[in-house]
């Protein structure tokens, strides 16, 4: 009896040992699944943040090399326009020394045609006074030719100096001579007269030193303009606070893991195009270049060439508009005034002789051969 409750006693102990055996390594095999999980959600952790600052790196770089490659393309137009402005200078310059000369040559050419008005003025005082002796037959025939170098010298304001207001003033003081003489037989000289005056009114008054004054001042003031700059949109914050109840715990997952991510990666949607921002350097070419289109402007108002003058403008507006901060008054100001500017009429045809010149000549023959014969017959 005493060995049955010994082996009893001895069972129990084997079993006992054996349920605790069971519960050690059941808390093992717990322990190491655990580690095993939070290694690898800790690899996992680690890949995902390596997986995106390698993606990061590499967005950064193809946008590096789409920069530097659109900013060498910028810099060798600019380099070309570069170029472009010196040649235009000296050209500008050679063209400054040709229209000095030709304005040397032209004042030449007035001082002999003013020598020969006065050489002129002196023959037809002569004129007159022959007439006046010729037995005062008809005492009226000086005004006809006071109105004749009135008309001639009307006549070479407008072709040579494109002086409209001269040339009418000279034209109505023709035409208030042949008034006073009361004579039928010059209507059709009155009436060609009047149509002289008609076309010289009609002609645009054209400033052309005015329209270059003010394209040297649009010039000097492009160093006040601002660029433009890149403006971030707005963006919404979202909405990160965690949530005390368990049940929400993939919720609050997502809302940790959005606060990691962005406060280690802002990654942002941009649906326009963004310029590059310039340089310093690329900024100076830019200026320069907007300088030298209006110098063009300024050149074509010069040689009255309406396509070169209208396509500067043109160009100057657009790159104003493309690079600089159009909100700012200086850029909008220098914005009207170059719209205005595109509005002017740089060119006009003007008249190389008057239709009443020719006329009045043969008017004052016809008059002298019928005097003449009038003369004979009385004889």
């Amino acid at each position: 009896m005493t060995n049955n409750k010994n082996n009893s006693q001895s069972a129990d102990t084997k079993t006992t040992n054996k349920g605790t055996t069971d519960t050690s390594n059941a808390i093992a095999t717990q322990e190491k699944s655990s580690s095993k999980a939070g290694v690898i959600t800790g690899a996992i952790a680690i890949l995902l943040t390596l997986g995106l600052g390698a993606g990061l790196y590499y967005h950064s770089h193809q946008q590096n090399q789409l920069q530097q490659q659109v900013l060498s393309k910028l810099r060798a137009q600019l380099q070309d326009q570069k170029d472009s402005q010196q040649s235009l200078r000296l050209q500008l310059s050679e063209d400054k020394q040709v229209v000095a000369s030709q304005l040397t040559q032209t004042t030449q050419q007035l001082a002999k045609i003013q020598d020969s008005e006065k050489l002129t003025a002196a023959q037809l005082e002569t004129v007159q006074l022959a007439i006046a002796n010729l037995k005062m037959r008809n005492p009226n025939e000086w005004m006809l030719a006071e109105a004749e170098y009135l008309i001639r010298i009307a006549g070479r304001k407008i072709a040579l100096e494109q002086d409209i207001d001269t040339s009418l003033a000279l034209l109505s003081s023709a035409s208030r001579r042949l008034t006073q003489l009361n004579d039928p037989s010059l209507l059709p000289l009155r009436k060609v007269i009047e149509q002289d005056i008609a076309t010289l009114t009609k002609l645009p008054r054209i400033d052309h030193d005015g329209l270059a004054l003010k394209l040297a001042i649009q010039a000097e003031q492009v160093d006040s303009l601002a660029l433009a700059g890149f403006t971030r949109p707005e963006v919404v914050a979202s909405e990160t606070q965690l949530s005390s109840d368990s049940a929400d715990w993939q919720a609050n997952l997502t809302k940790s893991w959005q606060s990691f991510s962005d406060n280690f990666i802002t990654i942002r949607r941009q649906d326009n195009s963004v310029e590059a921002l310039l340089s310093p350097q690329t900024a100076w070419y830019l200026t320069e270049n907007l300088k030298t289109q209006l110098l063009q402007a300024e050149l074509a108002v010069h040689r009255q060439d309406q396509a070169k003058f209208t396509q500067a403008l043109k160009t100057a507006k657009a790159w104003i508009k493309r690079y600089y901060d159009v909100n700012q008054p200086a850029t909008k100001s220098m914005l009207t005034s170059l719209d205005s500017l595109s509005k002017v009429t740089i060119t006009t045809t003007y008249p190389t002789k008057l239709n009443s010149a020719a006329l009045i000549q043969t008017t004052i023959r016809d008059r002298k051969i019928n005097s003449l014969a009038n003369n004979t017959d009385t004889e």
